[in-house]
C-alpha cells in the first residue's frame, strides 16, 4: 500500500504525515546552522510533527478518536491534498541513488541532499504550516480534552510518585514476595477452618485485640498466615477505611531485615500506601521533615510514633506478624506488641502474630489478655484437605496410579503426618520417585517418622563427589548476610575446600547449565524463588524450610550417619569466609580484575564475596570467642581451620600490595611464613574484615553507601596502604607484622587518612597505642577530618580520645572539615567527649573561619541537646552568631527541633528578637519548613508574626511558598496582617497567585475581603499576577470571589512584568539544611558523614530541590562529581522543572551526567509537555476570559507563546 493510500483514513494520514515529517527532520538535523532557511524548516516541521503526536495520543482514547474523525471531516480532503502536495514536492529532492547518501536512510524511503533551493524550502514550509493550522483548527477543542485528561492523570500520580520518594528514603524490607510464595503453597480451602474459628472471628470483632496462634515446626502456621493476610485484604477491599499491613520473620530468606527499625520502616510504609486518599498521609509528611527531608534516616522512637498516627487513621487496622520466634530482635517487637495493645489501646487496631512459642511464655506479666489458638490439634483436616487435592490434581505424577493406590497413600500420609504440613511435603517427594507397586509399598511402609529422620535420609543419599559442595552451600544458606542467587551458589562446587595446603578455585568445577535441577534432587533441602525486583528476574536458592537449618545446627545429627553436615555458627561462617577470600584471590593482578559489570555476569559470586567476606571473619571469631572448647593442635589455640585462614589472609595481603605497586616483603614470600603467622590468632583472622581488596573495585569500605565504587587511576593517587587497612579493621597482630616488615606507620591515604587516624576513628584503642608506641605522628594530618583527634572526636571514641591527649596531641589542632576536635564532636552529639576535650583544654569559644560557626551553633543545628546544654554549663554563648548573623535559635527552628527550640529560648529570651543579615528572625525561616509545632512555639513565645525583613517580607509572606495549612492558620490566629506589602509591592495574596495556593487565597480573603484588587509590585493585582502566570485555576477563583478584569490583558505586553517575575522567582529561595546546605557549601566530608547514617541523596526541600541541584547551582563542580558517583539521580526535577544541568558546568561533569543515565530534556519548541501544555493552559485562560471581558478587547489581543531563551 501507498503512503497516499494510507492517508484514506483519519489514523493512515496521522502515520503518514508523521513518517513525511520526521524525514524532514533528520535531514534537517544534518545540516542546522548551515542556512537559515533550514533552521526555521526544521522548526515548522516539529511543530507539525506535535500536532501528529497529540493527534495519535488522543486517538488512543476512542471516545476522543471518534469526536476527532467527525471534527476532520469537513477538512479531511483538503488536509488530504496538502499532505499528498507535501509528498509531491519532496520528490523532487528524492536522491537518484543510494551512493549519494551523506546522512544514511531517511523516512519514505528517500534520501533528500543538501541544499535545497530557497523556493522549494519556502514551498514546504507553506505546505508544512498550512497542514498544521487545519489540524489545530479543527481538532483543537478535542486536544484540550485530551490535555485536560493528561493532567488528572499527573494529578492523580503526583501523591503516589512523591510516596515513592519517601519509600526511596525509608528502604524498608519488602515481604511481598514471602506472602506470594506462602499463598502459593495453600490449596483450596486451606484455613477455612481458622477464618470460621471462634478464636479467629472474636479476634476480628474485639476492639484493640491480639491473636497469638502456636504451633511447632512444620505445622503450617505461615501457610495459614498469609490465607489471614488475604482473607484480611479481601475484606479491605470493600471497607475504604481499613488497612492491612504484614511482616515475616523468614529465616530462609535473608533478605528480610529483621532490624527492628526497619520493621517499623514497613509498617509504616504499608499503612501509608493504604491512603484512601492517594495523597502521602500527615504522619508520613511529619517524619520525613522532622529527619530534614531525608537528610537523616528516622529514628525508631519517631517511626513508633508515626506507625501510631497512621493506626488511628484506619477502622480496622489489622498488623499482622508471622514466625515471631525467628525475629532476632524478639524483646523489641515483645515490647511494641505490648505498647499497642497495652499502652495505646487503639479501638481500631487488631494484632496476629504466629510464633512456636507461647503467648503466656513470651508475655507472662502483660496486663491484658489476648486470644490464643494451638495448632497441635486444630489443622489436622488442612493436611487431609492439601493431600487429597494433591493427589487429585491433574498435573500431579502420584495422579497417576489408581484411585485404590492413591487412597493408600493418602490413608498413610495422614495417620502418620500428625498435622505437620513440613513432614507431608517431604514425602510426597519420595512418593514420587516411585515407579512400580513394590517401589510404592516399600516407600509407603518405610515412611520415616519424624522430620529430623526425613532429613537425615536426604543427606545420607548425597553421592561422595558432592558432599563437600552441598555441605558449604547449606552453611551459606544458613548464615549468608543476604539472600544468595542461585548463580551465586552454583559458583561454591568450584571451591575445593579439601585442596592442600589451602583451598582453591577451579573454574572448571562451577555449575555452568542445570542449576536448578542440581539442587532440585535436594528439593528436601533446597527450594528455588523466582524474585522480581523492578526490571530485574533473577533466581535466589534458599532452605526449603527453617526445620531443615533446625537439623543441621542441632546435637541430633552428631549421633547420626551423617554428621558430616553438622553446622556450628563457627563452621559456618569460617566456610564462608574461606570461599569468599578463596573466590577474590582467582582474580590475581588489578589487570586481571574483571569490572563491575562483567562481574556480575561471568563471575556472579564476586560482588557477594568483596562486600562480606569480613563479615564472616568477623563472626567466626565472635563464635570461637563463645565455644566452650578449642582444639590446640597448633600453638597459641590455633585450630587447623584457623591456621589455613592466616595464610590466606597473609596470601591476600601479597596481592593488595602488588595492587598497589608496593613489594612484599621478603618474609610475607618466604617458606617459613604459615609457622611466623600462627601466632595471629583471633585478631590476624579479623584481617578478613578489613575489606582490603577496596582496590578490586567491587566495594569500597571507605564508602559502604556505594554500591558501585569509583576507582581512581589518577596517577599518584594516596590509596590506603595495608597497614591502613589493617588498622582500620582492628587486626592488632598483622599490624605488629607489618610494622615489623618495614611498612610506612605514617603512610597516607584512605578517607581516614592514616593507620593511626583509621584506628582512633573506629576505637581500636590498642593498635592505637602499638602505633604510637611505635612513632607514628599523632598530629599527622591526612583524610577528612584532618587528625586523629578529629577523627576520634567526631566518632565519639572517648577511649582513643584520652590516649591521644595522653599523647599530647594539640587540643585545638585546627584541620580536617569540622575545623577542631571540639566542632567534630559537638556536630555529632558526643557530649562525653567534647567534656573530655574542654577538661583538657579545648577552646569551646573558636570561631570556624568560614562561617564563623562556634561549636554550640553545630550542635543547634542538629538537635543536640545534651552538647548544648553542656556548653552552656561551660560557659558558651546562647546568643552565638555565625557569619550570616544566624543564632542558635534561626538554625534549631527551621530543623523542627521542637525541645532545643525551648532550650535556648529559656536560657535567653532575647533570641526571639535576634535578627540575621537579612533581617530575618527564626520565624521567617520555619514557616517555609512545614514545623506547625515549632511555629505556635515561637508565637507562644512571643515572636512578632509581622515584622518584615530588609525586603519587607513577613512570616506570612515566607510561608506562602509551601502553602502549609496548618502553619498558615497558626500565623493568622496570631495576628498575621494579610495586607501587609513588601518592599516591591508583593502581598501574601499576590504570593499566592504566584505559586497557584487557591486553598491558602481562600483563607487570606476569608480574613479580609477588600483586599481582592489589592495594588501590589508594578501595579498589578493578584488576578494580574496569576494571569501573567497562566494559573487557570486562581484566575477563576480570585473571578468568583470578585476581581476586576477590566484591562487584564495588558500584563502580556508588559516587559517589566516578565522581569518583576523572573527576580521574585530569583529572590524566593527558602533555607537549606543537612544535605543540601552541604552540597552548597562544597562540604564533602559532611556529605560523607551523613550518607554514611544514612541519608537519602536524593532527598528534596520543600521546593523539590536536591542536593544535587543545590551543589550545581552554587558552582561547587566537585561536589557535583561526588553526588553523582554516590547515586544522585541526575533527572530529578524540582517543582519548577528545573535540572541541575540548567546551570554552567565543567565539560567532565556534562560527560559524567550522560554516562550515568542523564536524559536530556526536549527545548520548550519540541516538547510536547512544554510549548504545547502552556499553549492548552493559555487557550483556557482565554476562554474563561471569554465570558469576563468585551468581545472587542479579546479579539484585539494577540498572544505570544513563549519562545525557547
Amino acid at each position: 500500500m501507498s503512503g497516499l493510500e494510507l492517508a484514506a483514513s483519519l489514523t493512515g494520514l496521522v502515520s503518514f504525515g508523521m513518517e513525511l515529517c520526521k524525514g524532514i527532520t533528520q535531514y534537517c538535523m544534518s545540516y542546522q546552522g548551515a542556512q537559515k532557511d533550514i533552521e526555521l524548516l526544521y522548526e515548522d516541521t516539529n511543530a507539525l510533527i506535535q500536532t501528529f503526536e497529540s493527534l495519535q495520543n488522543a486517538m488512543q482514547d476512542s471516545t476522543l478518536k471518534l469526536e476527532l474523525e467527525k471534527s476532520v471531516a469537513h477538512i479531511f480532503s483538503a488536509c488530504r491534498e496538502r499532505v499528498a502536495s507535501l509528498s509531491k514536492e519532496l520528490e523532487k529532492y528524492i536522491e537518484p541513488t543510494k551512493a549519494q547518501s551523506k546522512r544514511g536512510s531517511i523516512s519514505i524511503k528517500a534520501r533528500i541532499f543538501y541544499p535545497f533551493q530557497e523556493k522549494g524550502v519556502q514551498k514546504l514550509r507553506d505546505d508544512i504550516s498550512r497542514i498544521n493550522e487545519i489540524l489545530q483548527q479543527a481538532t483543537g477543542s478535542v486536544l484540550i480534552r485530551q490535555n485536560n485528561k493528561i493532567n488528572d492523570t499527573i494529578d492523580r500520580i503526583h501523591g503516589s510518585r512523591e510516596l515513592d520518594k519517601i519509600k526511596d528514603w525509608l528502604l524498608p524490607p519488602d515481604f511481598s514476595t514471602s506472602q506470594m510464595i506462602a499463598s502459593d503453597k495453600r490449596s483450596e480451602n486451606t484455613g477455612s477452618w481458622f477464618l470460621e474459628s471462634e478464636e479467629f472471628v472474636r479476634w476480628q470483632d474485639s476492639p484493640c485485640s491480639l491473636l497469638w496462634v502456636s504451633g511447632g515446626a512444620g505445622r503450617g502456621k505461615t501457610v495459614l498466615c498469609s490465607t489471614a493476610i488475604d482473607h484480611l485484604i479481601a475484606d479491605s477491599e470493600h471497607q475504604r477505611s481499613s488497612a492491612v499491613a504484614y511482616v515475616y520473620f523468614d529465616q530462609t530468606n535473608q533478605s528480610v531485615s529483621q532490624d527492628h527499625n526497619r520493621l517499623l520502616r514497613s509498617l509504616v510504609q504499608q499503612l501509608a500506601a493504604q491512603n484512601s486518599t492517594g495523597s502521602i498521609p500527615a504522619p508520613l509528611k511529619n517524619l520525613y521533615s522532622r529527619s530534614q527531608n531525608g537528610t537523616r534516616p528516622p529514628m525508631t522512637h519517631d517511626l513508633t510514633n508515626t506507625l501510631r498516627h497512621l493506626i488511628e487513621t484506619f477502622s480496622p487496622c489489622y498488623l499482622v506478624a508471622d514466625a515471631f520466634d525467628e525475629c532476632k530482635e524478639k524483646q523489641a517487637f515483645l515490647k511494641l506488641v505490648n505498647t499497642i495493645i497495652g499502652q495505646w489501646r487503639i479501638p481500631q487496631v487488631r494484632f496476629l502474630v504466629t510464633s512456636r512459642s507461647e503467648l503466656s511464655s513470651e508475655l507472662p506479666n502483660r496486663s491484658w489478655k489476648g486470644f490464643t489458638l494451638s495448632l497441635e490439634e486444630s489443622n489436622n483436616g488442612d493436611v487431609r484437605s492439601y493431600i487429597e487435592t494433591t493427589l487429585e490434581s491433574p498435573g500431579e505424577p502420584l495422579n497417576a496410579w489408581d484411585p485404590e493406590r492413591r487412597k493408600s497413600i493418602a490413608k498413610s500420609l495422614i495417620a502418620r503426618g500428625n498435622g505437620n504440613f513440613r513432614w507431608v511435603a517431604c514425602q510426597l517427594e519420595r512418593l514420587r520417585e516411585c515407579s512400580t507397586n513394590k517401589d510404592l509399598d516399600e516407600t509407603l511402609e518405610g515412611l520415616p517418622s519424624t522430620l529430623e529422620e526425613t532429613y537425615e535420609r536426604t543427606l545420607a543419599k548425597v553421592e561422595e563427589s558432592r558432599k563437600s559442595s552441598i555441605c558449604h552451600i547449606l552453611r551459606f544458606l544458613c548464615f549468608s548476610a543476604r539472600p544468595m542467587r542461585l548463580d551465586e551458589m552454583s559458583e561454591v562446587p568450584a571451591i575445593d575446600f579439601e585442596a592442600k595446603p589451602r583451598p582453591k578455585y577451579c573454574s572448571e568445577k562451577r555449575l555452568v547449565v542445570g542449576k536448578a535441577g542440581y539442587f532440585n534432587k535436594y528439593s528436601d533441602l533446597f527450594s528455588i524463588a523466582t524474585i522480581k525486583a523492578g526490571d530485574e528476574e533473577y533466581s535466589e536458592l534458599r532452605l526449603a524450610h527453617l526445620s531443615v537449618r533446625d537439623y543441621l545446627l542441632s546435637t541430633k545429627i552428631l549421633t547420626s550417619p551423617v554428621s558430616y553436615f553438622y553446622i556450628t555458627e563457627l563452621s559456618a561462617h569460617h566456610s564462608i569466609a574461606q570461599a569468599c577470600i578463596v573466590y577474590l584471590q582467582q582474580f590475581g593482578t588489578g589487570d586481571q580484575l574483571p569490572t563491575y559489570e562483567e562481574a556480575i555476569f561471568e563471575t556472579p559470586l564476586t560482588l557477594y564475596a568483596a562486600r562480606f567476606w569480613f563479615h564472616h571473619v568477623q563472626a567466626s571469631i565472635k563464635a570461637a570467642s563463645q565455644q566452650s572448647s578449642v582444639a590446640t593442635a597448633y600453638p597459641t589455640g590455633i585450630d587447623a581451620q584457623q591456621a589455613t585462614l592466616i595464610i590466606l589472609i597473609i596470601q591476600f595481603l601479597t596481592q593488595l600490595l602488588g595492587l598497589l605497586g608496593v613489594e612484599a616483603p621478603v618474609l610475607m614470600k618466604s617458606s617459613g611464613v604459615k609457622n611466623q603467622l600462627l601466632d595471629l590468632n583471633q585478631l590476624c583472622a579479623d584481617f578478613l574484615v578489613s575489606q582490603g581488596q577496596t582496590q578490586i573495585r567491587f566495594f569500597d569500605p571507605d564508602t559502604p553507601w556505594v554500591e558501585k565504587p569509583r576507582v581512581s587511576t589518577t596517577p599518584g593517587h594516596a590509596g590506603p596502604s595495608p597497614l591502613y587497612t589493617a588498622a582500620q579493621a582492628g587486626f592488632l597482630d598483622v599490624v605488629r607484622q607489618l610494622v615489623r616488615q618495614g611498612m610506612d606507620i605514617n603512610s597516607v591515604g584512605g578517607r581516614f587518612g592514616t593507620p593511626l587516624q583509621a584506628a582512633a576513628c573506629k576505637g581500636y584503642t590498642d593498635i592505637l597505642l602499638f602505633l604510637l608506641k611505635e612513632g607514628a605522628d599523632p598530629n599527622l594530618r591526612g583524610g577528612d577530618y584532618g587528625c586523629a583527634l578529629q577523627g576520634a572526636s567526631r566518632y565519639g571514641q572517648e577511649a582513643c580520645v584520652k590516649i591521644l591527649l595522653k599523647a599530647g596531641v594539640d587540643v585545638n589542632a585546627t584541620c580536617g572539615e569540622y575545623y577542631t576536635a571540639a566542632h567534630a564532636a559537638a556536630f555529632h552529639g558526643h557530649a562525653h567527649v567534647l567534656k573530655l576535650l574542654a577538661d583538657n583544654g579545648a577552646d569551646i569559644h573558636i570561631l570556624r573561619p568560614r562561617d564563623r560557626a562556634e561549636p554550640l551553633m553545630l550542635a543547634a543545628s542538629v538537635g543536640h541537646l545534651a552538647v548544648v546544654e553542656l556548653l552552656v554549663s561551660l560557659g558558651a554563648n546562647i546568643l552565638t552568631r555565625d557569619h550570616d548573623e544566624c543564632t542558635a535559635l534561626h538554625n534549631s527552628a527551621p530543623a523542627g527541633f521542637d525541645e532545643m527550640v525551648k532550650l535556648v529560648i529559656a536560657h535567653d529570651r532575647a533570641s526571639l528578637k535576634t535578627l540575621d543579615r537579612l533581617g530575618n528572625t527564626a520565624l521567617h525561616y520555619t514557616v517555609a519548613q512545614n514545623f506547625p509545632s515549632v511555629v505556635e512555639l515561637l508565637l507562644q513565645n512571643g515572636m512578632d508574626p509581622n515584622l518584615g525583613n530588609d525586603q519587607g517580607r513577613t512570616a506570612l509572606h515566607s510561608a506562602i511558598r509551601t502553602g502549609n495549612i496548618e502553619v498558615i492558620e497558626t500565623l493568622l490566629r496570631y495576628g498575621a496582617i494579610v495586607n501587609k506589602k513588601d518592599a516591591e509591592g508583593w502581598t501574601p495574596l499576590h504570593l499566592a497567585a504566584y505559586f497557584d495556593k487557591l486553598e491558602v487565597g481562600q483563607m487570606l480573603l476569608d480574613t479580609d475581603g477588600s483586599i481582592i484588587d489589592i495594588p501590589g509590585p508594578n501595579g498589578y493585582t493578584p488576578l494580574h499576577i496569576a494571569i501573567l502566570r497562566t494559573n487557570v485555576e486562581s484566575v477563576k477563583f480570585l473571578g468568583n470571589r470578585g476581581a476586576e478584569f477590566t484591562n487584564c490583558l495588558r500584563v502580556f505586553d508588559a516587559i517589566d512584568g516578565a522581569v518583576m517575575l523572573r527576580n521574585f522567582h530569583m529572590s524566593y529561595i527558602s533555607p537549606i539544611t543537612g544535605l543540601r546546605i552541604a552540597a552548597s557549601y562544597g562540604l564533602e566530608v559532611q556529605l560523607r558523614d551523613l550518607l554514611e547514617g544514612e541519608a537519602d541523596i536524593n532527598g528534596t526541600d520543600e521546593g523539590g530541590r536536591s542536593a544535587l541541584y543545590y551543589a550545581s547551582r552554587m558552582g561547587k563542580n566537585s561536589i557535583v562529581r561526588f553526588l553523582i558517583e554516590n547515586g544522585a539521580d541526575v533527572n530529578a526535577k524540582t517543582d519548577d522543572d528545573e535540572s541541575f544541568m540548567d546551570f554552567w558546568l565543567d565539560q567532565d561533569i556534562i560527560d559524567l551526567a550522560y554516562k550515568n543515565g542523564y536524559i536530556d530534556r526536549p527545548g520548550v519548541l519540541s516538547d510536547e509537555g512544554g510549548r504545547a501544555k502552556e499553549k492548552l493552559k493559555v487557550d483556557k485562560l482565554f476562554e474563561y476570559l471569554g465570558g469576563k471581558l468585551p468581545a472587542d478587547e479579546l479579539a484585539s489581543y494577540q498572544f505570544h507563546y513563549p519562545q525557547d531563551s
